[in-house]
């Protein structure tokens, strides 16, 4: 099991409980860290899953460097001192 830190974005962590940007758990995949943070912090859930229950396609995470749909997606496990940063894709103008 990795110990895994989030990187959160700025204009989330009031969903986060006022978090400073950084939230900590142990998971052996990413699809279970994200289920630990949407149990410990539930707002996650809408903003990170469709009603149907999938990654929405308007969030990306990163395992360190790496896109996770470039690995196995949720299923992509996690070793060591992972760092998983969630970014919302942001519509520009």
């Amino acid at each position: 099991m990795a110990t895994v830190e989030f990187i959160v974005p700025a204009n989330w962590r009031t969903v986060a409980g006022g978090e400073l940007g950084e939230l900590r758990c142990s998971a052996d995949t990413v699809g279970g860290a994200l289920d630990w943070l949407t149990e410990a912090h539930p707002q996650f859930a809408a903003r990170v899953y469709t009603g149907q229950g999938r990654l929405a396609s308007w969030i990306n995470i990163y395992v360190g460097e790496d896109d996770v749909r470039h690995l196995d997606g949720l299923d992509t496990p996690l070793s060591g001192d992972a760092r998983l940063t969630v970014v919302p894709a942001l519509a520009g103008g």
